[in-house]
């Protein structure tokens, strides 16, 4: 039996347009009046998502900036991990070398950038608050970051040098077209879900998860159930137990009357 349903948020509860249809809505309140508890999993930062949270009159523990972050119901950090100045510094100078414009996201949720990138109105589109500060290169920021992102298509160059320079030593993400992230390898949404659920006492099997995103397939690999909306990534479609509508048609909703709450 399903006791937990976790969810990502931005191409699969939400719409195109980064809104939250009427049915996926229901079906989260239909969840909830059942006893199923729910969970936000998402690349964003807790003030992005704080209205989803009230709106869906959420309680739990949320997983924020793809793992790195868990906040508590009150939204205090209950969890964090940070990059670690070492490669926060290179990172930064690397990204800049390349003539790039790096983002730096801090454990308490605020996201900073020190040269404004047009491609940044990606995070715009979603919700996602940016602010701008004289100079990434200092300590406030070095010893608080949990991620390093820009703001490339996969297709960019830079991708693949950057994959190349970090994925031995760090984690690197794509959650969407244009969100390109590096965090340690601790900083997953699997490991924050498995971190949650030993808190809740809920099993792996216990466990729903519904996803589009490279970024959700550590908690694919941890769940009982596996979802993924049509418009997911090939590589989470080959993972996932089933294949819902896309999150433009209520894939979200689809789901779980279909598979959920059937019983």
């Amino acid at each position: 039996m399903i006791k937990l349903v976790v969810t990502d948020v931005d191409g699969t509860l939400l719409d195109e347009n980064s809104q939250l249809p009427d049915l996926n809505k229901e079906a989260v309140y239909e969840c909830l009046s059942r006893g199923i508890r729910v969970i936000l999993a998402t690349g964003k930062s807790i003030f992005a998502i704080k209205y989803l949270i009230e709106t869906l009159q959420l309680k739990l523990p949320q997983i924020t900036l793809n793992g790195a972050v868990v906040v508590d119901s009150s939204y205090n950090i209950l969890k964090a991990v940070r990059i670690g100045s070492k490669y926060f510094y290179d990172i930064i100078k690397t990204i800049k070398d390349k003539n790039y414009k790096p983002l730096a996201a801090l454990a308490n949720g605020l996201i900073y950038y020190d040269e404004y990138d047009p491609n940044f109105r990606v995070f715009e589109e979603v919700h996602e608050p940016l602010y701008k500060v004289e100079k990434l290169e200092k300590n406030e920021y070095a010893n608080e970051c949990v991620s390093v992102s820009v703001a490339i298509k996969e297709t960019d160059p830079l991708d693949s040098f950057l994959r190349k320079k970090y994925e031995q030593k760090l984690q690197v993400v794509r959650s969407g077209e244009y969100f390109f992230d590096i965090l340690r390898k601790e900083a997953n949404k699997g490991d924050a879900l498995s971190y949650i659920c030993n808190k809740l006492d809920i099993s792996k099997k216990e466990v729903a998860v519904i996803g589009d995103s490279p970024n959700d397939l550590s908690m694919f690999k941890f769940a009982g159930l596996r979802i993924a909306v049509k418009n997911s990534f090939p590589e989470v479609l080959k993972t996932a137990d089933y294949i819902t509508d896309e999150n433009y048609k209520c894939g979200f909703a689809k789901a779980v009357y279909q598979y959920i709450l059937k019983t």
